[in-house]
């Protein structure tokens, strides 16, 4: 058998030893991407096992979770969820003061639409009709919430019990007017107002059981007699602005002295 030449080996091995040299001389690297390809692996494997780890000690497994699944949450989902956040946050801005029993269904209808317009973002699954019409429920309890508590802000309840001030207080007789002026309130249709009446002497007199008053605007045709201890009174008030007067007439036995006192004030429609 004929031993190759040199020149054949050379062939053979894919190249000469001069195009071997070209390759150095022009500073070719060897080809090592499998190692760099694993190694990179191995780095992004570790980075999420560590990301992952502090993610969970800082906000716990629960909230991680929540964010792990906002990849699934759909895009057209957020636009009714910033409208509903942002009527909710003007909404509590501009709720006015006053008695919290009339903000309860305010607040039960902005705190439905958030919790709607929450799961809707979250991704749950359902028939298409279905989101969209939670969608728009969440977004008509907003509106709603926020519409009422303009209505409210304008004519709801207001307490006044603090700006109430008693012209010449004392102890009062059969058929004596007590003046109550009331100052600084916002403008409404109507005065609401418990009177509280006590004994003078609890110890000498028990006149409170046959007492009542009579109540009137200053200026007002309309008076409420018969109006008992504790119970409340509404005074229309026509049209009027700035301060009220309110005169309160005591009606008792003969002998009895009786003290009143100005239980809530409240101005409202």
């Amino acid at each position: 058998m004929t031993r190759p030449t040199d020149d054949g080996v050379r062939c053979l091995r894919g190249g000469t030893r001069d195009d071997v040299r070209d390759d150095v001389r022009e500073g070719t690297p060897p080809d090592r991407g499998p190692d760099v390809r694993a190694e990179g692996r191995w780095a992004t494997a570790v980075g999420q096992v560590l990301g992952n780890f502090v993610v969970s000690l800082v906000v716990g497994d629960a909230l991680r979770n929540t964010l792990d699944g906002a990849r699934s949450w759909r895009v057209w989902n957020w636009p009714p969820f910033a409208v509903v956040l942002g009527l909710c946050g003007v909404a509590l801005v501009r709720t006015p003061e006053g008695p919290a029993g009339q903000f309860l269904w305010v607040r039960l209808a902005l705190g439905a639409a958030v919790l709607i317009a929450f799961v809707r973002v979250a991704g749950a699954r359902g028939p298409a009709a279905v989101q969209a019409l939670a969608s728009a429920l969440s977004v008509a309890l907003a509106v709603g919430g926020a519409v009422r508590t303009e209505q409210l802000r304008v004519h709801g309840e207001v307490d006044v019990t603090g700006l109430v001030r008693v012209v010449r207080p004392g102890p009062l007789k059969d058929g004596e007017t007590l003046t109550l002026v009331v100052s600084g309130g916002p403008h409404r249709t109507h005065l609401r107002l418990v009177l509280q009446v006590e004994d003078e002497t609890p110890a000498r007199q028990s006149c409170t059981p046959d007492t009542d008053l009579a109540v009137r605007l200053e200026g007002g045709r309309n008076t409420a007699g018969d109006v008992r201890s504790g119970r409340p009174v509404e005074l229309p008030l026509g049209g009027a602005k700035g301060a009220l007067t309110v005169l309160v007439t005591v009606r008792t036995d003969k002998g009895c002295s009786m003290n009143v006192f100005v239980d809530d004030a409240v101005l409202r429609g």
